[in-house]
């Protein structure tokens, strides 16, 4: 988010204008750091099948599929879920693997590939 900060204010605009994209910046990144916060109080783990299904554990032990939302990124080393469960909430997540030394990453982006990221929005 910082980052991001920094490089807006490096830009020739406005310092007003400046401001305001900073302002904005901090408040979408605030918001998704709500909703990875919010995920990670509620689900210990995350299981991704071959299919591209995903369940989530709860903190009570039980297990709740969810579906995939568009505006999931899934790179080399690193990916960005965006999920569903039933109840309908949507919840973010950054995952990190390494495709060179995990057979299961691989399968993840291979998975990816062929289907997609958008089953659903929220």
């Amino acid at each position: 988010m910082i980052m991001g900060a920094v490089v807006i204010l490096g830009l020739p605009i406005d310092a007003r204008i400046g401001a305001a994209a900073v302002s904005l910046w901090c408040l979408i990144g605030g918001a998704e750091l709500r909703f990875i916060s919010s995920a990670h109080k509620r689900f210990s783990r995350i299981r991704i099948f071959s299919d591209g299904d995903f369940e989530l554990l709860d903190r009570n032990g039980n297990w709740q599929t969810a579906k995939r939302a568009s505006g999931c990124v899934v790179l080399p080393r690193l990916a960005w879920l965006r999920l569903q469960p039933a109840n309908g909430r949507c919840y973010r997540e950054l995952v990190r693997g390494d495709s060179r030394e995990s057979k299961q990453w691989r399968r993840l982006q291979v998975i990816w590939r062929h289907l997609g990221t958008a089953d659903g929005s929220c």
